[in-house]
């Protein structure tokens, strides 16, 4: 039921939840479709995560709150939210896809090649990037997905101090 600008949902155990449907219900009924409890679940879940989640972390959270919703309903759901822009995911090599919400600011990733740490690079470092784009190439409306890789300082001291880390 449409509370304000919010879908109230509740979960399982009368937890009550809310996903901002002002925004995501235009965008998604303007593509033809409608904001069900499942959608505004997963993108709840995503809004709220503290870090990227895989499908199988956000189908474990998914059951936390309405246990009957399927692994293919979670992936339908991903696949229409990613097409939609809602959703984003990302691409870590050697590593399932994760997701996030997708919101005003972009980031990308630094990987340390080692431990497999994260380090999300935020927008103003891009900005350089970004209008060179624009500006040398002239294509407009630029997505970008950039993952770099290294090494973090407490793993390039450690093995570097003895050895010279190897590239795989």
């Amino acid at each position: 039921m449409l509370m304000g600008k919010y879908l109230s949902l509740s979960d399982k155990s009368g937890h009550k939840m809310k996903a901002n449907s002002a925004d995501t219900d235009t965008r998604i009924r303007e593509k033809g479709y409608r904001l069900t409890p499942q959608r505004a679940l997963i993108l709840r879940l995503l809004e709220d995560a503290e870090d990227h989640l895989t499908i199988d972390q956000l189908l474990e959270l998914v059951h936390q709150h309405f246990p009957s919703i399927n692994q293919s309903t979670v992936y339908r759901t991903i696949d229409l939210l990613t097409e939609l822009g809602l959703v984003k995911e990302s691409f870590i090599p050697g590593q399932p896809s994760t997701y996030e919400a997708r919101t005003e600011t972009t980031h990308h990733h630094l990987i340390c090649k080692a431990c497999g740490s994260v380090l999300h690079i935020d927008e103003p470092l891009q900005k350089e990037l970004f209008l060179a784009l624009q500006q040398h190439y002239h294509y407009m409306n630029i997505e970008m997905n950039i993952t770099s890789t290294g090494y973090c300082q407490p793993c390039w001291q450690k093995n570097h101090s003895s050895q010279v880390l190897q590239e795989e």
